[in-house]
């Protein structure tokens, strides 16, 4: 096709260009929302704030917060979290523990998480919580 080298490697290097700009411009475009979280084989999860705000999630519809009891509400109806692995971290306070109870509220769709401090008090604290 051309049959001088310097337009052989011309029409080479162009053409390498083109497919990486393509595939950089793919990358961008497939960029996930600050918001979502990743977790291509979990149900559902989440990072929750001590005052019951999501920072981000997956399949997660809301949280409602008193005190240090939270109900995280799963979105998806077709979750049953009857036969689900739930498990809940606590994020900020070393020594803290989470009870996690599925089913528990929002109607059978939410899971119960209490936080307590070190010594078994409610403590209100930020955690993950990852529906499997």
């Amino acid at each position: 096709m051309f049959k001088a080298r310097k337009t052989r490697v011309m029409a080479l290097t162009g053409a390498g260009l083109a497919v990486a700009a393509t595939v950089l411009a793919g990358a961008a475009v497939a960029a996930p929302d600050a918001s979502t979280s990743q977790a291509p084989h979990a149900q559902a999860g989440a990072q929750i704030n001590a005052d019951g705000t999501v920072v981000h999630s997956k399949g997660v519809k809301g949280v409602t917060a008193s005190g240090h009891v939270y109900c995280v509400e799963i979105e998806n109806e077709d979750v049953d979290l009857s036969r689900a692995i739930v498990t809940a971290t606590p994020r900020n306070t070393p020594g803290s523990t989470l009870r996690v109870i599925p089913g528990n509220c929002a109607g059978g769709k939410g899971i119960t998480v209490g936080t307590y401090d070190p010594s078994g008090g409610g403590l209100p604290n930020a955690f993950y919580i990852a529906v499997m």
